[in-house]
């Protein structure tokens, strides 16, 4: 998978009334190992009618709500265990709403493998291993929560996801090196009967107030907030990187406390650019004077 900014994913894994360990393969592994990875199946009762994900980033880390409005498109009883995916998760911010009460969950960090894809016809997730080593290199790190739905026949509700991401990139730094990233897993999403509609709202803060790069078009709708909508599931996971405003930027390279050394660095040849302008000045000054002396 690509990395990304960001971001984060919605899964739904049949389980049904079948304990969670009758379909291990559905969920992380419980001791995972180089080359396990994580199967979600093609769930053909739940449909997405839509999903709205609102990020507001307030300073190093993003207040992210996910809520969606599913259906059980069959006149059966779904019970449907769940599995939501993001990096750099800050678990203790964690809150799942399911049909307006709150609903229990569970949370792991994984530690991804470099060569992780995304089959849509049999969406896997890579991983190397769980527990301490994630901390290794955080940039490489999976979250999960995992719940439980059930839905009566025919039943619609909302399903609301909530947590504190972590802004990838150098968004504590002072000066021109700072940017956030932000990564929103889409493609799993690719998994439900059906996906009608997505609303992405991004909210920034002052200290970093545009968006850079984007992998999505988003539309610009107020005072440091943006827009993506869409009646279809985008083909790649959400990818954003947001930045200071470029007169941010001159004061922020001004406070960079390697702007000394570099101008140390570079002085040699900031001295001669000087020298060479001010003999051109000079030159220049010289040939207007002859101009201007009259002919004796």
């Amino acid at each position: 998978m690509k990395k990304t900014g960001l971001i984060l994913g919605f899964v739904i894994v049949f389980a049904l009334s079948i304990p969670k360990v009758a379909y291990a393969n559905m969920a992380a592994p419980k001791d995972a190992d180089i080359g396990s990875s994580v199967t979600f199946e093609k769930n053909e009762e739940i449909s997405v009618i839509s999903e709205v994900l609102d990020i507001t980033v307030k300073g190093t880390k993003a207040d992210i709500v996910a809520t969606y409005k599913m259906r059980n498109t069959t006149s059966e009883s779904v019970s449907t265990q769940s599995m939501f995916l993001s990096p750099n998760i800050e678990t203790s911010g964690v809150q799942v709403v399911v049909n307006g009460k709150d609903t229990a969950f569970e949370t792991e960090s994984f530690a991804l493998s470099y060569d992780t894809e995304i089959d849509t016809d049999d969406w896997q997730y890579a991983v190397l291993t769980n527990g301490e080593s994630v901390s290794i290199d955080t940039e490489r790190r999976v979250d999960s929560i995992t719940f439980e739905m059930a839905f009566a026949p025919n039943e619609e509700y909302d399903v609301v996801v909530s947590y504190i991401y972590c802004l990838g990139g150098y968004p504590d730094y002072d000066f021109n090196a700072k940017d956030g990233r932000i990564e929103y897993y889409l493609a799993p999403a690719a998994m439900w009967k059906d996906f009608e509609s997505l609303t992405i709202n991004l909210y920034l803060d002052k200290d970093m107030p545009v968006i850079s790069d984007s992998n999505l078009e988003f539309v610009k709708t107020g005072t440091r907030t943006y827009q993506f909508v869409s009646d279809t599931l985008p083909e790649d996971n959400l990818e954003i990187v947001i930045d200071e405003n470029w007169y941010q930027n001159i004061f922020s390279t001004l406070r960079s406390p390697y702007l000394v050394m570099t101008l140390i660095m570079f002085s040699p040849f900031i001295i001669a650019a000087v020298v060479v302008v001010v003999i051109i000045i000079c030159c220049l000054v010289k040939m207007k004077k002859r101009k201007k002396k009259p002919l004796e």
